[in-house]
């Protein structure tokens, strides 16, 4: 009876500990979740402050200048970090582009003036004494999986209610 009762507790004994056991195996498991999901937020939203700061430095380099002449080496920092269609759509070489854009500066030193950033889109005044300061524009992009400016919409905004 005495060798049941010393089996019974040792069998006791055994199953707590597998019962521990298991309880360590899932809390072990739920930090490590717990950990990468952590991480991979904090990687997602360390890209899209990337991509923000890159899609804030293509307006600036799009519309910032002291001397029309500043534009072209701001073209060539533009074309490192956009695609080659985009960087077309986008360049003062574009005939359209200058006639629509540039010409409206009158050459003027220009400063872009950043109202709200996302991962989505720019909104952003210019100040130029051709402008008015008060305009609202919006650039628009997107990127590709390395990491260049992959498509971009530009308009002004027109707020209905102030």
């Amino acid at each position: 009876m005495k060798d049941d009762k010393v089996k019974d507790q040792k069998r006791k004994e055994v199953n707590f500990s597998k019962g521990r056991g298991i309880v360590y195996s899932i809390a072990l498991a739920m930090a490590v979740c717990l950990l990468t999901g952590l991480a991979i937020t904090f990687n997602v939203k360390r890209i899209e402050a990337k991509r923000t700061s890159i899609a804030i430095e293509a307006v600036q380099d799009l519309y910032q200048f002291s001397k029309v002449e500043d534009l072209d080496k701001n073209m060539a920092k533009l074309k490192d970090f956009t695609t080659q269609s985009v960087y077309n759509q986008l360049t003062v070489d574009n005939e359209e582009r200058t006639l629509n854009t540039y010409l409206k500066f009158k050459g003027a030193p220009t400063t872009v003036n950043v109202v709200k950033a996302t991962s989505s889109y720019i909104l952003y005044t210019l100040t130029n004494e051709n402008i008015d300061k008060d305009r609202v524009f919006i650039f628009m992009y997107d990127f590709n999986s390395k990491g260049q400016i992959s498509k971009v919409r530009e308009s002004e905004c027109l707020d209905f209610l102030k």
